[in-house]
């Protein structure tokens, strides 16, 4: 396997980790999770641009999960699928993927685009660097959806 299929592969096992993590988090009856290893897996300069365009930062998405623990109901789930390598280099990756999120009765979709360096002090020997989540859906149900509250729906 070379470098770089190696550096997409562990990108891809940091997303469905991460993505198991934030369902734990965030679910009312979640098991205890360390949010180290969270914290861990983003890279200092960080930046997130969320589904309705707003851009954060580290410390600001990572307040925003502190304080979402607990807050989704039970039936909260998460999957994320659809994994592909945009584009790679010794030590990065630029990785596609679709999350599927499931609440309160209603499914919603969104692409994801991230960035992953590799760093071996990392969780998982990658970590998060740039993440751009964009809706998914027809333009109907873009106008059904109502409000984006920022950072809706980790």
């Amino acid at each position: 396997m070379s470098a770089e299929s190696l550096t997409a592969e562990l990108a891809w096992q940091e997303v469905v980790a991460l993505h198991e993590f934030f369902e734990a988090w965030l679910r009312a009856d979640g098991g205890a999770t360390d949010f180290a290893v969270c914290e861990r897996a983003l890279a200092p300069d960080f930046r997130m641009v969320a589904p309705d365009g707003e851009g954060q930062n580290r410390e600001k998405v990572i307040g925003r999960l502190r304080r979402a623990r607990g807050t989704f109901s039970s039936d909260f789930r998460i999957t994320v699928l659809d994994p592909s390598a945009i584009w790679t280099s010794d030590g990065a990756v630029l990785l596609e993927y679709t999350e599927q999120q499931y609440r309160d009765g209603r499914s919603n979709r969104r692409r994801s685009t991230a960035l992953f360096l590799v760093n071996p002090s990392a969780p998982r020997r990658v970590e998060w660097r740039h993440l751009q989540e964009t809706w998914m859906g027809t333009a109907e149900e873009a106008n059904t959806r109502g409000p984006v509250r920022t950072g809706e729906g980790f």
